[in-house]
């Protein structure tokens, strides 16, 4: 899928860390270039994950797996998932994690990932 193909994106956002506010901004400014619908959902460590099933990508931003998380990524129904950490089974088609014993800005980390998705074809 190439994301000229894209017209909706699901992106899981770590509303925690301490770059929330620029992550969202710049995830906002991405994809309204692109012309693609964005749903963003903000997530909180102790919330309830309520995503959207019906879309083409869903993007986790989120550095850490838990029950919920992997609960809402098994439930998607996007053909394209990307994401921080993977999960049992391995669900995500494209994963972009930290080194060990670092940890970057989801700032940075979505850069990255926007950086390969554009470059597949």
């Amino acid at each position: 899928m190439r994301i000229s193909d894209i017209s909706q994106v699901t992106v899981l956002l770590d509303a925690g860390a301490e770059d929330a506010a620029e992550a969202e901004e710049k995830v906002k400014a991405f994809f309204a270039r692109k012309g693609i619908q964005l749903v963003l959902v903000k997530v909180l460590p102790r919330k309830r994950i309520k995503a959207y099933k019906e879309t083409q990508v869903l993007l986790s931003l989120v550095p850490y797996a838990g029950w919920k998380m992997e609960y809402t990524v098994r439930c998607s129904r996007a053909q394209f998932k990307i994401g921080r950490v993977q999960l049992p089974g391995e669900p995500f088609d494209l994963v972009v994690s930290d080194p060990s014993n670092t940890s970057f800005p989801q700032t940075e980390v979505f850069a990255r990932m926007m950086e390969l998705v554009e470059s597949l074809k």
